[in-house]
């Protein structure tokens, strides 16, 4: 079921678009209303329905602000622009705006079921691509020997100077089915730890909402997300630190931190000494 909301500021127009047609029939679900643009952005911002009807005139924050503030905020949601007659022109600013439909005010059935079909058909293509995008990932690997036999790069043992398994092993914490796409995450991250990464911008990039994300990080693998990166990162930089004779301020760069001293106090932190002490000891 596609979650739908609805934004306008005129509470006859919200209930017509609630009955010119019948939204489960077609696969959505209304999931909530706003009445202007500044609630509609909380609303959608927090809620993350697949799409929003969003009227062209309404007060404090008009449709196309509207839009453009949700797209710089870079919320997934498609947008179709509610309009009258008189404002066609502001309809066709939105399509350019990224809108990928508009209905005309008084309502059609014939319209809105043309708008929610396009939506669905976006989402597919999406979804198909993610798809096809998950199958290469499932068959790269190179961070990972091979997370489906279970086995993850091995950790570097600070105490020791070896190679342990200190990492959570996400491939055997992580079950088949709706958690195959965390474990394909997990090895997203372990290829690209050295980025910037953010569960918003992940969760995004997987079609996921960041909070569900989060959950899902904590339930299956016993660890929230900026712990299982920085795990990671540290780890990577003991082992070069070990390993190489490499500048301090390049490890940090090759472990995922542009900022040297956010890197050292994270260092200093996670094992208690710092970097150069780390590696004379």
């Amino acid at each position: 079921m596609y979650k739908a909301m609805l934004v306008d500021d005129e509470k006859w127009i919200l209930e017509s678009l609630k009955g010119t047609v019948d939204w489960t029939e077609i696969g959505f679900e209304i999931v909530g209303v706003a009445a202007n643009g500044i609630e509609g952005y909380e609303r959608i911002t927090e809620l993350r329905p697949d799409v929003a009807f969003i009227d062209i005139r309404m007060p404090g924050m008009n449709g196309i602000e509207l839009i453009g503030k949700l797209k710089a905020a870079e919320v997934a949601t498609k947008f179709i622009i509610a309009s009258g007659y008189a404002e066609f022109e502001y309809a066709k600013q939105a399509m350019s705006y990224g809108a990928v439909g508009y209905c005309l005010k008084p309502f059609k059935e014939e319209d809105i079921m043309e708008a929610l079909l396009t939506v669905k058909n976006s989402i597919a293509k999406e979804r198909q691509a993610l798809r096809h995008e998950l199958e290469r990932l499932r068959d790269h690997g190179d961070m990972t020997r091979s997370l489906d036999s279970g086995e993850m790069e091995p950790a570097f043992d600070m105490a020791t100077g070896a190679m342990d398994e200190a990492l959570p092993n996400a491939a055997d914490a992580v079950d088949t089915d709706g958690k195959e796409t965390l474990r394909l995450i997990v090895r997203h991250i372990h290829e690209h730890f050295r980025d910037n990464l953010t569960i918003q911008d992940i969760a995004r990039q997987f079609y996921l909402h960041p909070n569900y994300l989060s959950s899902l990080f904590k339930k299956e693998l016993q660890v929230n997300f900026t712990k299982y990166l920085t795990d990671l990162r540290m780890q990577h930089a003991c082992k070069l630190l070990k390993t190489t004779q490499l500048a301090v301020s390049d490890i940090a760069m090759q472990s995922g931190y542009k900022e040297y001293y956010y890197f050292a106090k994270t260092f200093k932190k996670y094992t208690g000494q710092t970097p150069t002490e780390f590696r004379i000891d």
